[in-house]
């Protein structure tokens, strides 16, 4: 059985392939905005190697968590636009696409609220030992023994990696618990991270005076494994690491190392580099540790606002227009 519906021959003006449908199925006005611009949605259900015999003849294609290589973009014959359902596009080979003349379009305002409870709701759980106390309750030692040492949030320092939209909303809920906020992102100029109401600083100045460490940078091979062995030799050994952003940002053995050894106090992922991570992934079984399965967006609001400016990105495109928000806007000049 074909691992998508037949493509060709079609009496649709556009052929639009949807590589996650269960993850992100379109409501019937999302639909109906497609189809008014006769366009056919199809669903991809397939696995990688069918990918580029399916999607050869797409003019757009909705993707979220599926691998769009180099070798994917070369088979397209005319696709006119990428569009993600999300923030980070390091599963998509932008410039193989920008080579190509492909726009990739992405929604860099989602869920930058849910991202931002979640981050500091595992700072929270992690300063206060949360998991730990509850375990305790559940096995009827209420308050016997020794209790689990916590942190005093007010007057902390909370260090962020990365000062966008994610970052400035943990900003405002460190500084509305009395915390120091500073931030180093290469990207900014240190009076633009000051208009964000934090204090600029260093790369190194952020890990070593971080009392709290919270990584909201994009996933590139700039950043890949940025926390790594050299990093968290300058992190302070009664400090806690965050990361909401991706997974690989983190050099996961290391870090692994940093906490056997005492040099990191705790650790709460949201992400890792192995989604879902494989059962002997020593994190599993570090009670220093607080994970989550890289759901902060899976609300409903997160994820109908996702969806519907992913299927706008494509109708914009297909209408000859250009899309809000584009990673490579050098192919779709103003």
């Amino acid at each position: 059985m074909s691992p998508v519906s037949p493509a060709v021959p079609s009496p649709s003006r556009f052929l639009v392939v949807h590589t996650d449908p269960d993850l992100h199925p379109l409501d019937s006005s999302m639909q109906a905005r497609l189809a008014d611009l006769g366009a056919q949605v199809v669903r991809f259900a397939g696995t990688y190697g069918d990918f580029p015999e399916a999607a050869a003849d797409a003019d757009a294609i909705l993707n979220a968590d599926f691998r769009i290589t180099a070798h994917v973009i070369t088979s397209l014959r005319r696709c006119r636009v990428i569009s993600r359902f999300g923030i980070g596009v390091d599963n998509i080979d932008v410039e193989a696409a920008t080579a190509r003349g492909i726009p990739v379009a992405n929604v860099p305002d989602f869920c930058t609220e849910e991202v931002a409870n979640r981050a500091f709701t595992l700072l929270l759980a992690c300063a206060s030992q949360l998991p730990q106390l509850d375990r305790r309750v559940r096995t009827g030692e209420w308050r016997e023994g020794e209790l689990p040492e916590t942190v005093q949030i007010e007057g902390q320092i909370l260090g962020l990696v990365g000062f966008g939209r994610i970052a400035r909303a943990v900003a405002r809920r460190g500084r509305a618990f009395g915390m120091k906020v500073i931030a180093h992102d290469p990207y900014l100029t240190p009076s633009a991270i000051e208009q964000g109401e934090a204090s600029a600083a260093s790369f190194q100045e952020v890990l070593s005076g971080s009392d709290i460490l919270s990584l909201h940078a994009p996933l590139t091979p700039e950043t890949h494994h940025l926390i790594n062995a050299e990093a968290l030799r300058l992190v302070k050994p009664s400090a806690i690491l965050i990361n909401c952003a991706r997974g690989g940002l983190v050099d996961e053995q290391a870090l692994v190392a940093a906490l056997r050894e005492q040099r990191l106090a705790r650790a709460g992922l949201e992400v890792l580099e192995m989604e879902p991570p494989p059962r002997d992934n020593p994190l599993l079984g570090m009670d220093r540790v607080v994970l989550t399965p890289h759901s902060a967006a899976h609300t409903k609001k997160a994820l109908q606002r996702v969806r519907e400016a992913a299927v706008e990105a494509v109708v914009r495109v297909l209408k000859g227009e250009r899309p809000l928000h584009l990673v490579n806007p050098s192919v779709f000049p103003s």
